[in-house]
C-alpha cells in the first residue's frame, strides 16, 4: 500500500525516537518488545495518521480500474494495520478482492501474507505478481512463489536486480495485466 499505491509518508525516526527504538525495522523491534501490544498500538495511531494524510500515486486509481477490467483480482498485502488501508480504501473509493494486513499474517518479509492472500482468491503462486517498492515486497513474493515487481524509486536502486521485473510507474503494470498468466495482482 504505502509507497505502491499510496504515498503515506510514516515519520519513522519520529517513531523510533519515541518508541526507543535504535533498529532499522521498526515492527521487528517491536514484535520483541516486552512492551509489544502497548507501542503496537503508537505505531498504529501513526499509521492512521498518515492514512488520513495519504496521497493516491501517479496511475494508482487507472491501474486499478485496468485490473479489474482484464477480470484479475487485486488486493493489497501490508506490514500496516487493518484500520490504516480501511482509511485508504474508504478515502479513495478503492476496490479490492483483499486485504491482507500485519494482523492477518506475519508480516514481510515472510510469505505468509501473500500466500493467504494468494489462497484468499483461489490463486496459484504463477499466476500472481507481487508489486511493492521495498526488498520486503521482493522477497515475500519470491518466497511465495509469485513474480515480482519493485515500483523504482530514489531509495530502492540497490535490490532492484532481485525483482523479477523493475518498473518506474505503475502504469508499467499493463503488460502484465494483459499477458494471461497474471490473474492476481498483489500490492504492497
Amino acid at each position: 500500500m504505502d509507497g505502491t499505491l499510496v504515498e503515506f509518508n510514516l515519520p519513522f525516526e519520529k517513531i523510533r525516537e519515541e518508541l526507543g527504538i535504535k533498529g532499522r525495522y521498526i515492527l521487528e523491534s517491536i514484535m520483541k518488545d516486552s512492551r509489544k501490544e502497548e507501542k503496537l498500538e503508537i505505531l498504529k495511531k501513526y499509521e492512521i495518521r498518515a492514512a488520513r494524510r495519504a496521497k493516491l500515486m501517479p496511475y494508482a486509481r487507472e491501474i486499478l480500474e485496468i485490473i479489474e477490467g482484464a477480470g484479475c483480482k487485486k488486493g493489497i498485502v501490508t506490514r500496516n494495520c487493518r484500520e490504516s488501508v480501511e482509511i485508504v480504501a474508504s478515502r479513495f473509493d478503492l476496490s479490492l478482492d483483499f486485504v491482507i494486513t500485519r494482523d492477518d499474517a506475519p508480516p514481510k518479509p515472510s510469505p505468509e501474507p501473500i500466500k493467504l492472500a494468494l489462497r484468499v482468491v483461489s490463486a496459484r503462486p504463477y499466476e500472481a505478481i507481487t508489486v511493492g517498492d521495498y526488498i520486503f515486497d521482493v522477497v515475500a513474493g519470491k518466497l511465495a512463489g509469485t513474480k515480482t515487481a519493485l515500483l523504482l524509486n530514489e531509495k530502492n536502486e540497490s535490490f532492484a536486480e532481485q525483482a523479477d521485473f523493475v518498473i518506474r510507474c505503475l502504469s508499467e503494470l499493463q503488460k502484465f495485466i494483459l499477458d494471461s498468466n497474471y490473474h492476481t495482482q498483489l500490492l504492497d
